[in-house]
C-alpha cells in the first residue's frame, strides 16, 4: 500500500475514488491534472448497501469510467501506520526477519486477518537507522472495497491507506520536512506529521457537517482546543490546512485565528473537497 517517497509521472489519465459509509468522491485527471469531467461527490450515508451500488455504478456509466483502472484508499480506521527504525549495520537478512517479527507482534493483536507492506524511506547522509513505514489494514476492508468496485465495473489497481495518502500529497507539494497536515473532512478530522525521523497521525472527532447543520460555535471550540492540545504534545509547531472546511470562508477564519496555520492546501482545478482522491489520480499516474 504505500508509495511514500515515490515521483509522481504524468504518463496518462487516472481516476481515483474515495469510498466510506458516508459518502464517495470520484475524479479523474489528465496528463495535465485536469479533470475529464466535474468531479462528483455523493453523500449516502442513509442507503442501503444496494442503493450505494446503484448510485456508484451510475457515476461509473455517466463518466464512461466502467473497465478502468482505478485508485482508492482504505479509510484511516480499517488500517494502522507504524514508523520503525532499525540499525543502519544490520544484514539484509536479519534486517527483513526484524521487519517480519515486528508485523507478526503487530498483527497477533489484532484479532482478525490483516494484509500489510512496508517501505523504507530514503537514508540520509549521516543516517544511523533504516527507517521504514509499515502499514497494516483489515483484510476484509480492503477485500469489500476492492469487491465493491469490482461490481460496478471498476478495477482497483492501488489500494492505499488514507495517511499514506495524506502524506504523499505533502511529499508531491514539496513540503519542506517536517511538515504537518490537518486535514478536516466532513465527519472527522486528521492531524498527520510527516518528519525525518518520526511519522505520527490522530484522528480527531469533529462532525464539520453537523457543526454546519446546527451552528454551534461550542462544536468548533472544542475541536481546536483539541487540535491544539495534539499540536504541544507532538511539539507541532505549525500545520497545513486541507479538506473541504478550506472552502467554508467564516470556518476557516475561526480556524486560522486559533491555530498555527502555515498554508492553505488548495487543489488545482479541483475543489478542496477531492483533496485525497486527486492525491490518488497522481498517485495512479506513476510508471
Amino acid at each position: 500500500m504505500p508509495s511514500l517517497g515515490r515521483l509522481f509521472k504524468k504518463t496518462r489519465t487516472s481516476p481515483a475514488i474515495y469510498v466510506t459509509d458516508k459518502l464517495v468522491r470520484l475524479l479523474e485527471l489528465d496528463q495535465e491534472r485536469k479533470p475529464t469531467f466535474e468531479p462528483v461527490e455523493v453523500l449516502w450515508e442513509h442507503e442501503e448497501e444496494e442503493g450505494k451500488k446503484k448510485i456508484l455504478s451510475t457515476l461509473v456509466d455517466t463518466n464512461k469510467l466502467r473497465g478502468k483502472e482505478v485508485s482508492t484508499c482504505i479509510t484511516v480506521d480499517d488500517g494502522i501506520l507504524k514508523f520503525q527504525k532499525f540499525p543502519i549495520a544490520m544484514s539484509k537478512k536479519d534486517l527483513m526477519e526484524a521487519i517480519d517479527w515486528y508485523i507478526k507482534s503487530e498483527t497477533q493483536q489484532i484479532k482478525e486477518e490483516t494484509v500489510y507492506d512496508h517501505y523504507f524511506l530514503e537514508k540520509e547522509p549521516d543516517d544511523k537507522y533504516i527507517k521504514v513505514v509499515i502499514t497494516i489494514a483489515r483484510k476484509s476492508s480492503v477485500e469489500k472495497l476492492a469487491e465493491l468496485l469490482r461490481s460496478v465495473g471498476l478495477q482497483p489497481k492501488i489500494i492505499d491507506y488514507e495517511i499514506v495518502v495524506i502524506i504523499n500529497y505533502g511529499l508531491h507539494a514539496k513540503l519542506p520536512p517536517p511538515f504537518a497536515i490537518l486535514y478536516v473532512d466532513y465527519y472527522e478530522g486528521i492531524l498527520t506529521y510527516y518528519g525525518k525521523n518520526a511519522i505520527s497521525y490522530n484522528k480527531i472527532d469533529f462532525n464539520y457537517k453537523y457543526y454546519k447543520d446546527v451552528n454551534d460555535p461550542t462544536l468548533l471550540d472544542t475541536f481546536l482546543i483539541e487540535v491544539r492540545n495534539l499540536l504541544v504534545i507532538n511539539e507541532i509547531s505549525n500545520i497545513y490546512l486541507a479538506g473541504p472546511v478550506i472552502s467554508d470562508e467564516l470556518t476557516l477564519e475561526n480556524i486560522m485565528m486559533n491555530l498555527p496555520v502555515l498554508g492553505i492546501l488548495d487543489l488545482e482545478e479541483v475543489p478542496p473537497g477531492f483533496f485525497l482522491p486527486y492525491t490518488l489520480a497522481l498517485r495512479g499516474m506513476e510508471d
